[in-house]
């Protein structure tokens, strides 16, 4: 390093006491603005805590310019994560960073930090190191220089192989995840942090961010709540997990465990919050996070209990366009998945097709059935098999009322058409090849709700149905409701959530006229006593009766 930048950061510099504890997450400015898109940023934060920030030259480290701050969303000026300049929703990283020169390029800045005083302790994130699909793969490398800018610590971050949680192909895990890198020496000898890109990826931006620049943040703590009011069977509940210290960005995995049992992680529940259904069965849930420096904490577990019972009923209407229907059935049982819909369906551009072990698939027929799962209540149609089948085409409608979901799920999301999500009508168009599988879900579903499904001409061309030579329905206890496979012929589905679930008798009281009710349905077998929907009549029914019971009637 040339002896005029050490003459110019010497004179610059003065020495001054800083807040220690606090760390620079560039939102605001020491003196309580808010930075700006694309502000440069070079000797704001020297007075309150003892550091400069520049731009270098990576062979001589001389000053070539300042950093500039970019606020999460467009322009794009430090990378393309999760939207542009966009990180992992949760991780707790803000929504402004430190990046080099406003332009994703191969010639990334290297940003020098230099000190007043030296130091003992730092840390801080780099955002989106992604690992590249191939060979190609972004790295960086940060640096505690002493005061001759010698090497005396290195911490070199890459992201571990995986796929990206922003959804996009081929990045990988890091793709708007944090990193974290600290430094923790038994004697303040670090006067300079470097950090400087050592990947071989192309395209790539510096993302610096959440810098504690004296002090290694304290070990996370975190808590986990719900807003749970005697929600129905199925419906989707929010929890939260809340962290406290720690550095971000944060990563989540929640778990769940029956009772007695023990926590197991759920699938693809990253995010910081997870949709959990409400069951009348006891389930416990909790979220294991990480923070950017790889230390772990765990939230209290969160029970969802004492759900109100749903009642499903099945009806086929007796013509096309009669509005007359048939009860099929009233004892559906919905499958329980233990992973989201997306997760369970495992469709991905090599495989398209239904992955879930339940309901058992068939050549040529239409699937339709509902499912309960992280997510909420949904309803799913599966087309065909993913075995040596002919293809397929179909044109459907679902129409609800007291419900206006959207699509949980899409089967082949480009190539086939999906209509009206978010409304009470939804509208699909599929056609498949062999070996694969077309379909749809939509939820999530809550309360008391209706679905009339119909395959039918919505879209221009022809035909409806082809490539299909039957249509069930599919309940979680084994048994199939053949459907009359006819073009505007519609199937009801109805959900029925009870307000007061123990009171079978319908008087607006519980007493012992309830508990005999209870009895004599449990006995007989009638659906009515499946208090925990899994079409078994066994103890589980009689705790959730009991339960019922002593929560009372609004």
């Amino acid at each position: 390093m040339s002896s005029c930048f050490h003459a110019f950061v010497a004179a610059l510099f003065i020495p001054t006491s800083f807040a220690a504890a606090q760390a620079i997450d560039f939102e605001t400015l020491p003196g309580g603005g808010s930075t700006t898109d694309q502000e440069p940023i070079s000797d704001q934060y020297v007075a309150d805590f003892g550091v400069r920030f520049d731009l270098v030259d990576p062979i001589t480290l001389e000053s070539i310019g300042s950093p500039l701050i970019a606020k999460v969303g467009a322009p794009q000026t430090a990378f393309a994560g999760c939207g542009p300049d966009t990180p992992l929703d949760g991780e707790g990283v803000g929504l402004s960073l430190l990046t080099d020169d406003n332009v994703i390029s191969n010639e990334t800045g290297t940003l020098l930090l230099t000190y007043t005083d030296p130091v003992a302790q730092a840390a801080g994130v780099v955002l989106d190191v992604d690992r590249r699909t191939g060979n190609a793969y972004e790295e960086w490398t940060v640096e505690a220089l002493d005061a001759s800018m010698s090497v005396i610590d290195t911490v070199v971050l890459i992201a571990p192989f995986g796929s990206s949680a922003c959804g996009n192909a081929g990045q990988g895990s890091g793709d708007g995840r944090a990193l974290g890198f600290l430094f923790d020496h038994p004697s303040s000898d670090i006067h300079f942090i470097l950090i400087r890109y050592t990947g071989t990826a192309n395209s790539i931006g510096l993302a610096f961010d959440n810098f504690s620049p004296t002090t290694i943040p304290p070990a996370p703590t975190a808590t986990a709540s719900a807003d749970i009011d005697r929600p129905c069977a199925g419906d989707p509940i929010t929890i939260t997990a809340h962290t406290e210290f720690g550095l971000p960005g944060f990563y989540y995995q929640w778990q769940q465990a029956s009772p007695m049992g023990s926590f197991t992680d759920i699938q693809g529940e990253t995010n910081q919050t997870l949709i959990a259904p409400a069951l009348t069965e006891g389930i416990m849930y909790r979220a294991v996070i990480t923070d950017a420096l790889s230390r772990q904490t765990i939230t209290n577990p969160v029970t969802i209990n004492n759900a109100r019972p749903h009642a499903w009923a099945l009806k086929v209407e007796t013509a096309v366009g009669s509005g007359i229907f048939d009860t099929i059935t009233t004892n559906i049982v919905p499958y329980i998945f233990d992973e989201n819909i997306t997760t369970t369906y495992g469709w991905t551009n090599s495989q398209e097709y239904y992955h879930g072990e339940e309901p058992p698939l068939h050549l040529d027929r239409s699937h339709l059935f509902i499912a309960i799962a992280p997510g909420g209540q949904s309803l799913i149609t599966v087309h065909d098999a993913a075995d040596p089948n002919t293809g397929g085409r179909a044109e459907m409608t679902a129409s609800f009322t007291g419900a206006t979901p959207d699509y949980m799920f899409k089967d082949d999301p480009t190539g086939d058409s999906y209509i009206g999500g978010g409304t009470s009508l939804l509208r699909m168009r599929h056609s498949w090849s062999a070996p694969n599988t077309d379909g749809w879900a939509v939820g999530p579903l809550s309360e008391s709700w209706t679905a009339s499904v119909q395959f039918t001409d919505t879209f221009s061309g022809a035909p409806t149905i082809d490539g299909l030579s039957e249509w069930y329905f599919h309940s979680a206890d084994g048994s199939t409701y053949l459907l009359p496979l006819e073009e505007d012929r519609i199937v009801m589905i109805e959900s029925i959530c009870t307000p007061c679930p123990a009171d079978l008798t319908n008087d607006g009281n519980l007493n012992f006229l309830d508990v005999s009710a209870f009895l004599a349905a449990f006995g007989a077998q009638d659906p009515i006593a499946n208090f925990e929907p899994d079409g078994s009549f066994n103890f589980l029914d009689v705790s959730a009766f009991l339960s019922a019971y002593g929560a009372g009637c609004p």
